[in-house]
């Protein structure tokens, strides 16, 4: 029953990185250029405490990716037609309870998806190009395609303003339940900060979570149920007119409930901590 729900955690723990105040108003909005290809790093950590059968189960998990993001098209809206390429990923788990400490390396990858992406970074559509074993171990590699939403708009120092992201995960061999993560976020524009030399755009956000999930496997019926909170900041470089880095921290609680030839409910906590960097190549 453990190594059934192993794979599981490892999908959900994907669902998922000194201020100076000003009086300035800052435009936030994307200004994607043809032809242009970006670098984007993705740092997560995750600890997890799981109770299965009335025994405890830690485990420790991070993943890093590196995926490229190459600009093909920009229509005169503003909307850019964008290839994103999943080019090298590692996982680590440990799992000190059942002497589990593996990590799997995946190098050379171009494991594809075409996305569009309006101005404000709204997701107009995806589809794969050529998927393959590692982002779908990963949750799929449009997890790695995800843009802030901006407000596209010019904003001024203590401004606020908010968004609602609706997130479906699909059953795979990898996870037996179909996930909805609803995440209302607040946004808030803090002022500027010089980062590595560079004068930045420095925004707060606030995030409350809800999650739920169905589906079965070997015969039984899996209902997953929880909420949780993310808070971070992220740099907006006005030059670039992108978001160049986030950092988040996210703490989730669900209940895995099991019926079938077995009944029994899971509790799992969740803390992540997941940092992105994005740099023109």
């Amino acid at each position: 029953m453990k190594n059934i729900f192993i794979k599981q955690i490892f999908v959900l723990s994907l669902m998922a990185i000194s201020v100076v105040a000003n009086s300035q108003d800052a435009m936030l909005k994307y200004n994607f250029v043809k032809g242009k290809t970006y670098v984007l790093n993705t740092q997560l950590n995750n600890n997890i405490v799981q109770t299965m059968g009335g025994q405890e189960m830690k485990m420790e998990s991070g993943i890093n990716s590196t995926s490229e993001f190459l600009v093909e098209n920009v229509d005169e809206k503003g909307n850019a037609t964008i290839l994103v390429s999943l080019k090298d990923a590692s996982v680590a788990s440990k799992i000190p309870a059942m002497g589990r400490d593996t990590t799997m390396k995946f190098n050379d990858l171009n494991e594809q998806t075409r996305v569009v992406i309006t101005s404000a970074g709204k997701n107009i559509s995806s589809a794969s190009v050529s998927a393959g074993n590692v982002s779908m171990m990963l949750g799929s590699v449009e997890k790695f395609t995800k843009f802030i939403q901006l407000p596209e708009k010019s904003v001024k120092v203590g401004e606020k303003w908010s968004d609602k992201l609706v997130d479906s995960i699909k059953s795979s061999p990898q996870s037996p339940v179909n996930l909805v993560i609803t995440t209302d976020f607040e946004f808030s524009f803090v002022g500027t900060e010089v980062v590595d030399g560079v004068e930045l755009t420095k925004i707060s956000f606030t995030g409350a979570l809800q999650i739920n999930g169905s589906g079965n496997q070997m015969g039984m019926d899996l209902f997953v149920e929880g909420n949780g909170k993310s808070e971070g900041v992220l740099y907006f470089n006005p030059k670039s007119s992108l978001v160049v880095k986030t950092d988040t921290n996210t703490e989730m609680d669900m209940n895995i409930a099991v019926s079938g030839q077995q009944n029994m409910t899971m509790p799992m906590n969740q803390s992540m901590k997941t940092i992105t960097t994005l740099v023109e190549k």
